[in-house]
């Protein structure tokens, strides 16, 4: 009796471990992109908050930076950086403006221009998240081929639990991308460009700015590593025009 109440309770237990496999089964690269894809399409509206900490040749550079996002062209990003600098880019509805410090305000083209633009002076805040936001061609996160994506090991970003993928850019430029396990949202994203890459973009640069180069070489050129945080998402929330009206908001 007791031999047979031990096989079924070994029984009872090899069948809760095949359901508890079945439940922990692996999500396919291609199905968290698609969903990640899904959940950006379907937004009416996103804001957020955060920062990007770029670490050049020994040097860190905060800029923090705050996110309004609403369909179909509208959208607001301030940002400010530890060396002082700040700017803003902007739709209300009546075309796309950018203001940097306390210059006048500069009318654009479209809204790729605008965003394009400050994408380098705002640490990549105007081109992530609105460029998966709005599909572009251009800084959608997850606009690329997913085979050219490698699963990690899961991760945090502060207490979201992320899946986590990295891909080669170009030559010596990797990202890794941390895309929320119950959001499917981009929390933080990380691009390491190695000194060979970066002189190679210099060298480029030099043919206008050689003083540039110059400068750097005599430093060190040591790469560059930049990590771009998203925290206080809110999907869905209630805007108006309003809230992306330029004033008062540098």
């Amino acid at each position: 009796m007791k031999h047979s109440k031990l096989k079924l309770a070994l029984c009872i237990g090899a069948a809760a471990l095949l359901l508890g496999c079945k439940k922990a089964a692996v999500v396919s690269s291609g199905e968290i992109f698609k969903n990640a894809q899904d959940k950006y399409a379907a937004l009416t509206s996103y804001s957020d908050e955060g920062e990007t900490v770029a670490i050049v040749n020994g040097t860190t550079i905060t800029t923090t930076f705050s996110i309004k996002l609403a369909r179909p062209n509208l959208y607001r990003i301030a940002w400010e950086q530890s060396t002082g600098s700040k700017g803003v880019v902007w739709s209300a509805g009546d075309g796309d403006f950018m203001m940097l410090g306390d210059d006048a305000a500069q009318k654009e083209e479209d809204q790729e221009t605008a965003l394009g633009s400050a994408t380098g002076i705002s640490g990549s805040a105007t081109a992530t998240i609105p460029g998966t936001f709005f599909n572009m061609n251009w800084g959608n996160q997850l606009g690329g081929s997913v085979a050219d994506e490698k699963q990690q090991p899961d991760d945090k970003v502060g207490d979201v639990d992320c899946y986590v993928f990295t891909s080669e850019l170009k030559k010596g430029v990797t990202k890794t991308l941390w895309i929320g396990k119950q959001d499917f949202l981009i929390h933080q994203v990380r691009i390491v460009t190695s000194a060979e890459a970066l002189k190679a973009v210099l060298a480029e640069a030099e043919k206008n700015h050689p003083e540039i180069l110059a400068r750097l070489q005599q430093s060190g050129i040591t790469g560059v590593t930049s990590t771009e945080m998203h925290t206080n998402i809110v999907v869905n929330p209630t805007l108006s025009a309003a809230d992306f009206a330029p004033a008062g908001q540098l």
